[in-house]
């Protein structure tokens, strides 16, 4: 991508800014039930849109189009299920042109192409917008959020000091030990446990899974969307 070529658009970019998802009328809005289903706050729910509009404004002014983090792919996803609001009015008054979803094809070189054009996006981000991605929504891969899994066992120096306190103050004190290790193994258990479910989740929360539903212009969402997530293709006429 030759981010040289980009022109940017600042009309598109405030129509994009000023356009609202969430219906004036709705009792249960967009952003409230992206909110609910993706499980977030309302405020990373509000954070996630707003990127996901600087993704679509990326997406209309670059060459070659954009790639979504998966933070801002399923806003795109949400958003495509309200068909009548993103075809009748989003696309056409809004960006002036039909802005197709891509998912992977999925293999090896399908994916690395789409690894490339996630880092370009990231590029051509900072260029346009003169910032950093927020990481949160761009990097949420990244793990940033996990603690180190040395932490989990930072008490143990302590149990293992007052096992050998034991010996020198008799019966009570090894008893007290003897209660600390058996909770200590308790809490070795539940700690390696809550490590592999939170692989297990991390590996469901990005394995992409779009649940094979298909997009209004009849591309299907099937795909797998893990470490890229497709992208635009740029906009069409």
């Amino acid at each position: 991508m030759d981010t040289k070529m980009i022109v940017k658009d600042e009309s598109l970019w405030n129509r994009i800014q000023g356009f609202s998802l969430d219906a004036p009328d709705a009792d249960f809005p967009f952003s409230k039930k992206l909110a609910k289903e993706e499980n977030w706050s309302c405020d990373f729910a509000a954070k996630a849109i707003e990127e996901y509009k600087k993704f679509v404004y990326l997406c209309c002014i670059l060459p070659d189009g954009a790639s979504p983090s998966k933070i801002v792919d399923k806003v795109w996803h949400m958003h495509l299920i309200y068909t009548q609001n993103y075809w009748e009015d989003f696309c056409p008054n809004i960006l002036k042109r039909n802005l197709h979803h891509h998912p992977s094809k999925g293999g090896a070189k399908d994916k690395s192409k789409h690894q490339n054009w996630f880092i370009n996006t990231l590029k051509s981000y900072q260029e346009v917008f003169h910032d950093e991605v927020p990481k949160e929504i761009w990097l949420q891969d990244k793990k940033i959020h996990k603690c180190s899994w040395w932490k989990r066992f930072r008490i143990i120096p302590l149990l293992t000091l007052l096992f050998l306190m034991s010996s020198c103050f008799g019966e009570i004190i090894a008893t007290v030990t003897s209660l600390f290790i058996s909770l200590l193994v308790a809490f070795i258990f539940g700690s390696l446990l809550g490590i592999f479910r939170g692989d297990n989740d991390s590996k469901d929360k990005n394995s992409g899974s779009c649940g094979g539903s298909s997009c209004s212009s009849g591309s299907s969402c099937g795909g797998g969307c893990g470490g890229g997530c497709g992208g635009c293709g740029g906009c069409g006429g």
